[in-house]
């Protein structure tokens, strides 16, 4: 934190800074003026405008002086622990009522208010106009400067924690997303694995070629571990290349089809999410029947959304069925934590088919991967 406090506040501009030092001159020689009338029973016209003249020559030379060095001086003594802070800040402002006097009594001398035989005496028995002009004016802007650098410094932590909370939600987001796929290669792997052993001893060319799609297969899944996203195009080859294998172990068992437009496959998706969905399909609908089972891939773009739609010809399922950590809750998740309440994954049965259906934004789904 101290770092945040030692960093430079932004300057105001200069025509701004020139009205406020014009602004506090001014009150400041009007008090002056108000002093000496209260403290001279007598005064004269001719004397209400010599200290006039010499009110603002005074505040306009001692104050201009205050003006451009407090503001770096007083957040440098406010920092200060006390008395060190005042301590400073009074040495300070001696030193700058000095020169300031310095100054106002040659201008003086020069228009005709003082002598100039007697510049020496005049400054020392103004000084203490000097002074007085000075503490009005530099602990105000002691106190201003003081109060701007502390709400400046609050400002920043304040924002260096906003920072930090957010950047913490995207470590918690990716690292639950790290979680829940986790969960999903082993599995998919070991599925995988087990439909190739089977055709090791039957027919080992196709057992090589079902390597060689598990190769791409493992290749993928590799690879969406650097991303949130994949498009889908990339998807539903991998799709694809896992009902191969599938196919390979369930024969005539498995009837698949895959309709996704070309103007769709740039869309991104979860990695292994529409996979998630086949192997669902497949798991609970072919392997559980004697007859096997038929799934349809289908992909659309409606109303600005995107559906893709895996469906099975299966007895169905209701949303209570869907176990917590398995597949289809894993994907829930992961939709949840890269698009909040976007995106969903939706129940439906129609046609003897039961749909299980990822919706997504259709604009936000495209530009997901460069977020």
């Amino acid at each position: 934190m101290s770092s945040i406090e030692n960093q430079p506040v932004k300057r105001r501009s200069f025509a701004r800074t020139l009205v406020l030092i014009l602004c506090v001159n001014a009150s400041s020689a009007f008090a002056v003026l108000v002093l000496n009338w209260l403290m001279t029973t007598r005064m004269t016209s001719s004397q209400l405008v010599s200290v006039l003249i010499t009110s603002l020559v005074y505040a306009n030379c001692c104050g201009t002086i205050m003006a451009l060095v407090m503001p770096r001086v007083a957040p440098r003594c406010a920092r200060q622990p006390f008395p060190l802070s005042w301590l400073y800040f009074l040495s300070t402002l001696l030193i700058l009522s000095a020169i300031g006097c310095l100054i106002a009594v040659f201008i003086l001398t020069r228009i005709g208010i003082f002598p100039a035989a007697h510049y020496w005496t005049y400054f020392r028995s103004t000084l203490v106009v000097a002074i007085v002009i000075a503490l009005i004016i530099g602990v105000t802007k002691y106190l201003y400067e003081g109060l701007k650098h502390r709400l400046e410094v609050t400002t920043r932590k304040l924002q260096l924690k906003e920072l930090e909370e957010e950047r913490a939600r995207k470590l918690a987001v990716e690292a639950r997303l790290s979680s829940l796929e986790s969960r999903i290669h082993p599995h998919f792997l070991f599925n995988t694995l087990n439909s190739i052993s089977s055709l090791i001893q039957e027919d080992p060319k196709l057992a090589e070629r079902l390597v060689e799609r598990l190769a791409a297969l493992l290749r993928f899944s590799l690879d969406s571990n650097q991303t949130s996203t994949v498009p889908l195009g990339r998807e539903v080859k991998i799709v694809n290349d896992y009902l191969e294998i599938e196919r390979a172990r369930f024969g005539d068992k498995l009837h698949y089809s895959i309709d996704v437009p070309a103007e769709l496959q740039a869309i991104d998706v979860p990695p292994l999410s529409v996979q998630t969905l086949v192997e669902n399909s497949l798991k609970h609908v072919i392997a559980a029947r004697r007859e096997g089972g038929e799934v349809r891939i289908t992909a659309s773009a409606a109303g600005g959304r995107v559906n893709i739609e895996v469906r099975d010809d299966g007895p169905g399922f209701t949303g209570d069925a869907i176990k917590a950590g398995h597949g289809l809750d894993n994907l829930q998740a992961r939709l949840v934590a890269l698009f909040d309440d976007r995106a969903a994954l939706e129940l439906s049965r129609r046609d003897g088919f039961t749909a299980v259906t990822i919706s997504l934004p259709h604009t936000e789904a495209a530009a997901l991967a460069r977020v």
